[in-house]
């Protein structure tokens, strides 16, 4: 079932639950052009041992679509989300742009932030070859089109500040990559290196681990979580 909530001076997102309501909380960030349904398969074996939201990011399935779009608008919205839920203490769950969404609240919100997972995260380093950029909607999309171009606008180029602020991410962190996807394994290890408290971990499999192998992926991450798990 999805709910919603009006997010003051923000868009309306919307949301799904699992799990158990007295849990920790983990917070599921889908990746771009997707929605909080994406963890369908996975989050009921994670809201085995934690309460898991997982919302529609803004410009994304049913979401409002304000046609304003980054990262940091991103992470201003889970901010209020947060907020307006009443959860502190959470851990952030990112796949693909949704861990960019992870990473940079961790980075600039750790009051908010007990631990860390990135599933399969751009590094912050210039596409090759470059993305293509959408410049006009598709049929059928349940996407924001303009969503799109804005990150692959900001894969393509990324601001010289992401790899620094890797410093300031403090808390547990787990980065998890697969060994058949179309991103560098080796700077997702390097991203692990200079986090101060990550490791890297790898898993067969493609871009989509949560996805395509819901189960395997639960006994990969379960290790990480289980300190926070009640």
């Amino acid at each position: 079932m999805t709910e919603s909530v009006a997010l003051p001076g923000g868009p309306t997102l919307a949301y799904r639950e699992w799990g158990r309501p007295d849990g920790a909380v983990v917070l599921l960030l889908h990746g771009l052009t997707s929605s909080g349904a994406d963890w369908r398969h996975f989050a009921p074996l994670v809201g085995e041992r934690f309460r898991v939201v997982a919302p529609d990011l803004r410009g994304h399935g049913e979401s409002s679509w304000p046609g304003e779009y980054s990262l940091e608008l991103m992470r201003n919205d889970v901010v209020r989300l947060l907020d307006a839920l009443g959860f502190y203490g959470v851990i952030p769950f990112g796949h693909s742009a949704g861990a960019l969404v992870a990473f940079l609240l961790a980075a600039t919100r750790p009051d908010l932030v007990r631990a860390l997972v990135l599933e399969e995260m751009p590094t912050p380093d210039p596409a090759d070859p470059p993305l293509e950029v959408p410049r006009r909607p598709g049929r059928g999309q349940t996407y924001d089109w303009r969503a799109a171009s804005e990150i692959q606008r900001w894969r393509n180029s990324p601001p010289s500040g992401w790899w620094p602020m890797t410093e300031r991410i403090s808390c547990p962190t787990l980065i998890v990559g697969g060994t058949n996807s179309h991103l560098r394994q080796d700077r997702l290890a390097e991203l692990a290196r200079r986090i101060p408290n990550a490791r890297y971990v790898s898993m067969n499999g493609g871009h989509d681990l949560h996805a395509r192998r819901p189960g395997e992926f639960d006994t990969v991450i379960e290790p990480f979580l289980t300190p926070w798990a009640r």
